[in-house]
């Protein structure tokens, strides 16, 4: 795990020791990414590269980047895990190859020497996001793993390529301080995130999961997917629950490869429960197990039934307890605030255990991250499915069309209840039907948040991003009718990949912690997404497929217990000492000064919400962490 930058620019003008020098300050911007070892590389044919090293695998300082292959055709800089470089370099070997370290990064390099990339990435199991430049015919590819879990920001300006593993490593490498970009901003208050490949920043993009972009000397870059989860799965024989075992074990293991310490996050729940039901059985037994609590309010708190998988599974269990104090000294720190705004609060929780894990000597974490995308968890989910059955529904449409109509005037004038409002209007427009789990102010609410600097848009942008997963799963799903795979397309694609993996990447990376997603596995992934309608579903129940499973597996008190996901008290704390902060921060930020959003409409839920008229704290969330960025990132 590490952070990487670099630029690329074919033609005249390339001054390599002005180069140098800029990347020497991307790679201090991210040297939390990578303590262990930094590297510049700089070619005066237009190239320079930079690393900064988190050392997991392999700890010999050969290992360190940037690399170049023996014959000194191609140089990278990667970040992330190859699980199973092992077997990939025994078979590499079998073809001729040849290696001067034991790390996975020389594995990636000389599989792109003797393959090719269009053989290297499907044999890829692992997380990574990497940079490879061919000498020899003056390309450079950038890649991004399946799923997402490691960021790839890049711009292309004045005939020059820059990309970096974070924001605030790719601004040093840029020509000049980006703008806020209206369509970003408009995303998110529209998603709660701004899809890929756009970014809240005027030219800056961020490239999209499953993605490659070639830049070919002296051509324009272009942006290719190579995988999709709709893949065919392996068809070993068994049955469901065996195949699931096997892949779980698989999924596991391999992120057990490590030549450094690994711990685990710990929930009441089935997902890191089942993580940890396999550790004792590939290596991982009396593996640290930490659990947030929350002195103030317990009930939030899921330590005794993370003590109890914890016991019955042979792990050391480490509680790591957070107040309402702590979480605010947390939010007014400055250095804390992420260089992209978090709509989702458990990157708090999230922050102290990795704090914790950290200080207890730990580089690599487990986490649970991927699960109810893909086995159908959340509650929304399971409504959709409704929702899409009843807008095929000539009946169902034409009332839409008619309440629609009748009703536009009032919720033109009514900050409130525009979800149903927002969804006939949808369906009537022939939009998508289900926007995901992630929703800020859809676009009937849409023109009371935003404020003039926006203009006349209306979310319309971040609509047409989610009828492009419409458009891939039509293209690619061997059953056109499934919706269940629909839904879970758009969250994997969504909420997933573009707020929760870059939380759990942001913030397990400011203390130089590598968390891993087994639930992730490409394999498991793709399993999940060749399921037939109904069988993640039996019985109509929520993760039905996972949960049966589970209880082969774990103590009935876990299968048994409401699912409560991983959270902490905001929307509690928010009428306190909390509340009180925000309301501070909504009054003085340049965010609503400067006309993006309207402040006395973020005044309004926030009052409304303290004084228990609605809850209204995700929203008050998602206003208050942009308008943090805003006034820490945008000069």
């Amino acid at each position: 795990m590490c952070g990487i930058a670099g630029l690329f620019q074919s033609g005249p003008g390339f001054d390599a020791e002005a180069a140098r020098r800029l990347l020497e300050r991307s790679a201090g911007a991210m040297a939390h990414r990578g303590p262990d070892a930094a590297g510049i590389r700089v070619l005066p044919e237009g190239l320079g590269l930079a690393h900064r090293r988190l050392s997991i695998l392999d700890l010999d300082p050969r290992s360190d980047q940037p690399m170049v292959s023996a014959d000194g055709r191609f140089s990278i800089v990667f970040n992330g895990e190859v699980y199973n470089y092992r077997a990939l370099r025994e078979e590499l070997r079998a073809e001729g190859g040849s290696f001067r370290t034991e790390s996975d990064t020389e594995v990636v390099l000389e599989a792109a020497r003797v393959w090719g990339l269009e053989r290297l990435l499907p044999r890829l199991a692992g997380m990574f996001a990497f940079a490879l430049h061919d000498a020899r015919t003056g390309r450079l590819v950038l890649a991004r793993d399946r799923a997402g879990k490691k960021p790839l920001f890049y711009c292309v300006e004045g005939g020059r390529i820059s990309f970096a593993s974070e924001l605030r490593g790719l601004l040093p490498l840029m020509l000049r301080a980006p703008a806020p970009d209206a369509d970003g901003i408009d995303d998110y208050l529209t998603l709660k995130f701004v899809p890929s490949p756009n970014t809240l920043l005027a030219g800056v993009r961020r490239l999209p999961p499953g993605h490659l972009l070639v830049q070919e000397a002296g051509g324009e870059p272009r942006v290719e997917r190579w995988w999709q989860p709709y893949a065919a799965a392996a068809t070993a024989g068994g049955s469901l629950e065996e195949r699931l075992d096997g892949l779980l074990r698989t999924a596991v293991a391999r992120r057990l490869v490590s030549d450094v310490p690994v711990c685990l996050f710990l929930s009441g729940g089935i997902d890191s429960g089942l993580i940890a039901s396999y550790l004792g059985e590939t290596g991982g037994a009396g593996m640290a197990a930490y659990t947030a609590s929350y002195p103030d309010l317990p009930g939030y708190s899921e330590t005794d039934a993370a003590r109890l998988s914890a016991r019955a599974f042979g792990l050391d269990h480490r509680e790591v307890a957070l107040d309402s104090a702590e979480v605010l000294r947390l939010l007014r720190d400055d250095a804390l605030v992420l260089d992209e705004p978090v709509s989702d609060w458990v990157w708090v929780p999230l922050y102290g255990l990795c704090r914790r894990a950290r200080a207890d000597g730990f580089k690599v974490a487990l986490v649970g991250e991927g699960s109810d995308e893909t086995f159908f968890g959340y509650d929304v989910m399971l409504d959709a499915l409704t929702t899409l059955g009843r807008a095929r529904d000539p009946r169902w449409r034409l009332l839409a069309r008619g309440a629609s109509a009748l009703l536009a005037p009032l919720y033109r004038a009514t900050p409130r209840g525009h979800q149903r409002f927002d969804l006939w209007r949808r369906i009537a427009a022939g939009e998508p039907a289900y926007l995901g789990s992630s929703v800020g102010f859809p676009p009937s609410l849409h023109p009371h948040a935003a404020g003039p600097a926006l203009g006349a848009r209306r979310g319309e942008r971040a609509i047409a991003s989610v009828a492009g997963l419409y458009r891939l799963h039509a293209e690619h799903c061997p059953r056109k009718d499934d919706d269940e795979a629909l839904v879970s397309l758009v969250e994997f694609y969504g909420k997933m990949s573009e707020i929760l993996l870059q939380r759990v990447d942001r913030v397990s990376m400011l203390h130089a912690l590598e968390a891993r997603a087994p639930f992730l596995d490409h394999e498991l992934v793709e399993f999940a997404f060749s399921l037939g309608p109904g069988t993640r579903l039996p019985g109509g129940r929520l993760k039905g497929l996972l949960r049966d499973f589970a209880r082969t597996r774990l103590p009935s008190e876990i299968c048994g217990r409401r699912k409560m996901g991983f959270s902490f008290p905001f929307k509690e704390w928010l009428r306190g000492e909390l509340g009180s902060e925000v309301g501070r921060v909504f009054s003085s930020s340049r965010l609503f000064r400067d006309g993006w959003v309207r402040a006395d409409f973020a005044a309004r839920l926030l009052a409304e919400h303290r004084r228990g008229l609605a809850d209204h704290a995700p929203r008050v969330w998602m206003l208050y962490s942009l308008a943090r960025w805003y006034d820490r990132w945008v000069p």
